[in-house]
């Protein structure tokens, strides 16, 4: 047996827990990976990327890696009864224009080469077989493929390993946390990897109805990356008990549903049966072990929102153990992670619970009907699935000198949709473009957050009043102390040079302000966090230093 000591251990190589670790990393934390699994899978799984999701991993610095081996949304074609010829083809959401498809297997791929090129590498064949803890310390037991054992001492331990076993993960087991929620094993959903050379790449493809008299199945052919791959999807009341199992059954099982002949499988791997599990834990972490991802709440894939979820987990704790391992924030920071990410995790589940009951019940099949009725068909999916609504008004550390929204109250983690000119702290930092760094060069949202390098972005949009310089340098303090990053103030005309601890730019077409809601003549100064989220908003530097209190270390 040996020992090792390291600030972030975390369990699970997927998705989750690689996003943690690369934010992590970015921010200047070493951690550990380690995954059971022997070899990483080639299993496609999900495959939709929220535009959420894609705004953080631009934050990341990575998008365009996952751009690269992803394709764009594509429309839906329904096929008619004989099924040869597409009787309607829709947008599946509204819009989803930036939902790009990539397999889970490649997703995976993309994020471990990026986290190994900051030199952590995943540490597959390695089972966490017991966890102990102090009040100051973790102490896992790691079995190694051979048998041995090994103790890793750590900071925190984040639990990212699924929803394995019996309805859970191996960590929580271990922790004693309960897994609520229940099973449905009448709802079936049967998927495989298939290289069709030839066909289509320009749809997702759906053979079948959704009649309520007709006890039928559906089965899909979506294509993903790289050509000629495609993942096989197929639900119904009358699925066979017995599923096939290879290339040739799996041939069969497509064509007598689809009524074709002509579209040939050339072989096909990773061919499972999924159980609709639909469950979350009551709390994300216990002492200092916390749970992210399927380890915390599985679902239903309808929606496409497990993994993006399991992902904004990670960009929600990782800048929390950042600041709070560096002794710039206190660790009562660390409740929030759960303050805010269970109520989201709920909407999820029901949202995502509500979408599978479509795709599963016998819903009469409207999409042969007219144009609007394509609303009502179970495939389709509200503006919600895209994420963009998705915010923490209620959380204890946001501050909005407006004074708290109407449906603070009441929760609204899913929101209505994208926030526009009616920002408040708590919302997704919207986007801008168009602005003329002081050097002349062209900057965006998502460059600066990356170069903050998980640290805050002040944006200053000065109006009338207020003594811009007097502002700044009331800042600088957190800047030494590695809360702030990059203050940005916003200017009408070109400077020579940078005020004194802030950077300037040109809102040349105005952008920035319409983001925020910013009038011409009022100042406005806004935090936006690490993970891309408003800390605060306000119309004077008081309200930044305010919000920056409720995070900072007491000084002793």
């Amino acid at each position: 047996m040996s020992a090792s000591e390291i600030p972030i251990f975390i369990v699970g190589g997927g998705p989750t827990g690689l996003t943690l670790a690369l934010c992590l990393a970015k921010y200047g934390i070493k951690t550990r990976v380690i995954e059971e699994a022997a070899f990483p899978h080639q299993a496609i799984r999900g495959t939709a990327i929220t535009p959420r999701t894609l705004e953080l991993l631009n934050i990341l610095g990575i998008a365009d890696e996952i751009k690269a081996v992803a394709l764009p949304p594509l429309q839906m074609a329904i096929y008619d009864d004989r099924g040869l010829n597409i009787a309607k083809a829709f947008d599946w959401s509204q819009p989803a224009d930036l939902s790009p498809t990539i397999p889970f297997a490649v997703l995976e791929d993309v994020l471990r080469h990026q986290l190994a090129a900051l030199g952590c590498s995943v540490e597959n064949g390695k089972k966490l077989i017991g966890i102990n803890q102090t009040a100051n310390q973790v102490s896992a037991l790691v079995e190694l493929s051979d048998g041995r054992t090994e103790t890793v001492e750590c900071a925190f331990l984040v639990a990212a390993d699924g929803a394995k076993g019996v309805f859970t993960s191996h960590s929580r087991r271990l922790l004693g946390i309960p897994f609520i929620g229940e099973t449905k094993e009448a709802d079936r959903l049967f998927t495989a990897n298939v290289n069709i050379p030839g066909f289509s790449r320009e749809y997702w493809h759906r053979w079948g109805d959704f009649a309520t008299a007709a006890q039928v199945e559906r089965v899909f052919l979506k294509p993903v990356h790289p050509a000629p791959l495609f993942q096989l999807q197929a639900l119904g009341p009358a699925m066979q008990n017995e599923l096939p199992g290879d290339v040739a059954s799996l041939q069969i099982f497509f064509n007598a549903i689809a009524g074709r002949e002509d579209i040939v499988f050339r072989d096909a791997n990773c061919i499972t049966e999924w159980k609709a599990n639909i469950r979350m834990t009551e709390k994300l972490s216990l002492g200092r072990v916390f749970l992210a991802g399927d380890a915390a709440h599985c679902h239903s894939p309808a929606g496409g929102q497990g993994t993006n979820t399991a992902m904004q987990d990670s960009f929600n704790l990782a800048w929390k153990l950042a600041l709070v391992l560096k002794n710039t924030a206190d660790s009562s920071l660390l409740s929030t992670y759960e303050a805010e990410r269970l109520p989201v995790i709920a909407e999820m589940l029901g949202l995502s619970s509500a979408l599978h009951a479509r795709a599963f019940a016998h819903i009469p099949d409207a999409a042969f009907a007219s144009a609007a009725a394509l609303a009502d068909d179970p495939m389709a999916r509200p503006a919600q699935v895209l994420q963009l609504g998705i915010n923490y008004r209620w959380s204890p550390i946001v501050l909005d000198a407006r004074g708290k929204a109407d449906d603070v109250e009441e929760k609204t983690p899913y929101g209505a949709g994208p926030t526009t000119s009616n920002v408040r702290a708590g919302d997704r930092a919207p986007y801008f473009g168009g602005i003329q760094d002081s050097d002349g060069q062209p900057n965006n949202l998502f460059r600066l957050l990356e170069e903050c390098s998980g640290a805050h972005l002040v944006l200053v949009f000065p109006g009338s009043g207020g003594n811009l310089v007097e502002g700044v340098d009331a800042l600088g303090r957190y800047g030494v102390g590695g809360l702030l990053g990059v203050v940005f103030v916003f200017i009408e005309r070109e400077l020579g040079s940078n005020l004194d601890g802030a950077r300037v730019a040109v809102d040349t077409n105005g952008a920035a302000r319409r983001a925020y809601g910013v009038e011409k003549q009022t100042t406005v100064w806004v935090a936006i966090r690490p993970d891309g989220v408003v800390g605060s908003y306000g119309y004077t530097v008081d309200d930044v230093v305010a919000y920056f209190r409720r995070l900072a270390r007491p000084v002793a």
